[in-house]
């Protein structure tokens, strides 16, 4: 009997099969694995968009659009988003790949996981949907910073990200840094959850208003709103990297 399957469940067994490809890629190259690549036809919801030469442009380097591997064909998950108009993300360190919205762990000062922020493109900005825990109750000053962290010392971050120059603070007159945003409010049990847009920023690497490379950081305490050059918000107790 034949199983009527939606284009949602075709788009996520294509991209969890395309996961694989990089393994074989590497595979390959030790000489352990033979593989043969082969032109593939796509379609997406009817609309022909195969290539035609049979190889992806993976960040500038031409590679097979696909590889057949014991009965099995796969192609770069970097593709496959391409073709369903997916953004795709990959965290080197975690070696995690994020489909749709990027991941970022959030972390205490002992390096231990304490939230995570969930960013994705929207228009007019980057969304972020951050959750956190273990923080003392009340408000802290939340900040887009210049650069990642190193080693969980938050003071390597740099300052706010101001690419305007700026002064501190959405109650300034003058304007604020592009990095300020309202306080994180944690509750009793030290919980905080926020949803916010980082106005004008991209998730596109490379380009000059992305947040790739910068990083999210919170405050002992409530930010003021006007104190440059951190609002008055104390000692940096958590953060996140966004590679």
């Amino acid at each position: 009997m034949k199983r009527k399957i939606d284009f949602f469940q075709v788009t996520a067994a294509f991209l969890c099969g395309s996961v694989f490809f990089s393994g074989i890629a590497l595979a390959q190259t030790k000489g352990s694995i033979s593989v043969s690549p082969s032109k593939l036809r796509f379609l997406v919801q009817g609309t022909d968009r195969s290539s035609s030469d049979g190889q992806f442009a993976n960040n500038g380097v031409a590679v097979p659009e696909s590889l057949q591997y014991k009965g099995t064909t796969y192609v770069p998950i970097r593709l496959a988003a391409n073709l369903i108009e997916t953004p795709v993300y990959w965290d080197g360190e975690t070696r995690s790949v994020w489909i749709g919205e990027a991941e970022v762990r959030i972390v205490n000062g002992a390096g231990a996981v304490i939230g995570e922020a969930k960013l994705s493109e929207q228009e007019g900005g980057v969304h972020v949907h951050l959750t956190a825990s273990q923080l003392s109750p009340g408000k802290h000053g939340l900040h887009l910073h210049e650069k990642n962290f190193e080693n969980n010392d938050f003071k390597t971050a740099g300052g706010h990200y101001n690419p305007t120059g700026k002064k501190h603070g959405h109650n300034n007159p003058e304007g604020h840094h592009a990095g300020d945003f309202a306080n994180l409010e944690a509750g009793a049990d030290g919980t905080a959850h926020a949803e916010f847009v980082i106005e004008g920023m991209t998730l596109e690497k490379g380009k000059e208003n992305s947040v790739w490379g910068r990083s999210l950081l919170v405050h002992a305490t409530e930010d003021d709103g006007k104190t440059d050059p951190s609002g008055n918000s104390g000692d940096r107790v958590a953060g996140g990297n966004i590679r």
